[in-house]
C-alpha cells in the first residue's frame, strides 16, 4: 500500500473522529443547559398569589427537602422531565423550554399544580384540619 495513500486514509479516520468527538460534546453541553434551565424554571415559578411549586411540596413534607432529577425527555423539541422525590413520592413535571410552560406529569404534580392558585386556602385548610379535634366534623 502506498504511504501517501495510507496517511490520507488516517488523517481523513482522524478526522472524521474529531469531528464526531466534537459534535457529541457541543451536544452534551446543549443538553446541560436545557436541564439546568428546566430545573429553574419548576423552582422559580411563582403563581400570581405567590405560590412556588417547592413551597407547597415543602408543606406536604416539613424538613424533607426533596431530591430533584431533572431527565431529558424530547432533546429536539426542548422537552425536559423534571422529578421532585420526596418521601417515596415523585412529583413529575415536564417543561417545555421553548414556551417556556410547565406541565404536570403524574397525579402528585397535577395536585401541586391546582393548588398554586390558592396556597394560602391549600394551607389554612390543612392546618385546621389537622387542629381540629378527632371526630370533630
Amino acid at each position: 500500500m502506498d504511504s501517501n495513500k495510507l496517511l490520507r486514509m488516517l488523517l481523513a479516520l482522524s478526522s472524521a473522529m474529531v469531528a464526531i468527538f466534537s459534535i457529541l460534546w457541543i451536544q452534551s453541553k446543549f443538553d446541560a443547559a436545557d436541564r439546568k434551565a428546566a430545573l429553574g424554571i419548576v423552582q422559580e415559578y411563582r403563581s400570581r398569589q405567590g405560590g412556588s411549586i417547592p413551597s407547597l411540596i415543602d408543606r406536604d413534607h416539613p424538613g424533607r427537602p426533596p431530591i430533584w432529577t431533572v431527565e431529558t425527555s424530547r432533546s429536539c423539541m426542548q422537552h425536559e422531565r423534571v422529578r421532585a422525590s420526596v418521601e417515596g413520592v415523585d412529583y413529575d413535571f415536564m417543561v417545555d423550554i421553548n414556551g417556556p410552560s410547565i406541565h404536570p406529569g403524574n397525579r402528585a404534580s397535577e395536585e401541586v399544580m391546582a393548588r398554586l392558585d390558592a396556597p394560602g386556602a391549600s394551607a389554612a385548610s390543612s392546618a385546621s384540619a389537622s387542629a381540629a379535634p378527632p371526630g370533630a366534623p
